[in-house]
């Protein structure tokens, strides 16, 4: 699907490309500036996840979505961009030998066309994920004074729970069997008038347990008497 281009006829540098070639190093380089670069994305992406939470107003508490999820973007981008741009871009600015060249080493070692795999993963795959990545931006739960505002995956508005419509409060121990063994973890659960129901660990990872301070805060905000029940999994 992808076989490896034809090798193109050798030139000197000075015969066929207007531009000096560039100091050893300087590509390399410019494919490590660009990776970092992209791997930065992390902290651009969590903070639209800060940022997004603020704009609904203070809060007593906040807890966001889970750190990893802002890992696959930037990791995949990282991993699949640098090699493909930095190709192109030699070919924009009129430094095609130089493109050549590295690609025909790359084809080389790969038997396949580099340039067109690592072209069309970075859209296949990247593509997607940065769609599903931003669609978790909303992801966040806060606690104010009178309400628990919960934003969803891909929802722009929070789902409001007020407080004062709480009407039973349950602290929940939940045993899971991993690999033979069993791992507790802890969620309080908030069941309010209208028939909804709110987990404390709504934005959690689903294999840790809810923050203590989450769970200290609904119970003083609801004035509900906590009940116990424990679960299997």
């Amino acid at each position: 699907m992808a076989p490896p281009r034809a090798r193109m006829a050798e030139h000197r540098y000075d015969e066929s490309q207007i531009p000096e070639p560039l100091p050893p190093g300087v590509i390399g380089g410019a494919m490590w500036s660009v990776g970092i670069a992209l791997a930065m994305l992390f902290f651009a992406l969590r903070g639209a996840n800060h940022l997004w939470a603020s704009l609904e107003g203070p809060s007593l508490l906040t807890q966001y979505a889970p750190q990893v999820l802002w890992c696959f973007l930037p990791g995949f981008a990282a991993l699949s961009i640098p090699w493909p741009l930095t190709v192109w871009y030699l070919r924009r600015v009129g430094r095609w030998e130089e493109a050549d060249s590295i690609q025909e080493a790359s084809d080389s070692k790969s038997g396949f066309d580099s340039f067109r795999v690592m072209k069309w993963l970075s859209i296949g795959v990247v593509g997607p994920i940065a769609v599903f990545t931003l669609l978790a931006v909303p992801i966040h739960f806060s606690i104010t004074g009178s309400e628990v505002r919960v934003g969803h995956y891909a929802s722009f508005r929070p789902e409001i729970f007020p407080l004062n419509d709480a009407r039973r409060l349950t602290i929940v121990d939940v045993q899971k069997l991993r690999g033979g063994h069993t791992h507790e973890t802890k969620d309080v659960i908030v069941d309010f008038a209208d028939g909804r129901r709110l987990r404390g660990n709504q934005v959690g990872d689903g294999g840790t347990s809810v923050q203590n301070d989450v769970m200290q805060l609904l119970i003083l905000k609801t004035g509900l008497t906590p009940q116990h029940s424990s679960t299997a999994e």
